[in-house]
């Protein structure tokens, strides 16, 4: 079980990818951008995050979003939002982009890849570390 960030705008968007993600039971956290992210973990930090473009063009947002060791940042684009390109650095720290929701299998692979890649590397979901760097 992955603990994960799901940041975005769109309701029925949000709620379809942390019902998927809940059933394969993962932990989700959803917030609307990334200030109410760091505030709904309350300290916690998340193997993945999947943030919608839109919140990293300007590339600030990348700086914020609070990530475990290992973690991974995917971002994705859905039918409804129009083309939007990230800067360079933020497209360097991106697993994946995925366009959702037509990408759901595809999450739920990458997702399994992390935490395998966690789980190997000594670092297992269950011992993600809180913001202050104090292990919970």
């Amino acid at each position: 079980m992955a603990s994960i960030l799901i940041v975005g705008k769109d309701p029925a968007l949000l709620e379809g990818v942390s019902q998927t993600l809940g059933g394969a039971g993962h932990q989700v956290t959803v917030a609307h951008d990334v200030a109410e992210a760091v505030e709904n973990l309350h300290g916690l930090r998340p193997l993945v995050a999947l943030v919608n473009k839109d919140h990293l063009v300007d590339g600030a947002g990348t700086s914020g979003v609070p990530l475990a060791r290992g973690g991974a940042l995917m971002t994705y684009s859905s039918s409804d939002d129009l083309p939007s390109s990230v800067p360079f650095s933020v497209q360097r720290a991106t697993l994946a982009d995925l366009h959702l929701p037509l990408e759901r299998k595809r999450l739920l692979a990458l997702v399994k890849v992390v935490e395998e890649r966690a789980r190997t590397c000594g670092r297992t979901p269950e011992e993600s570390e809180s913001v202050d760097g104090l292990a919970r």
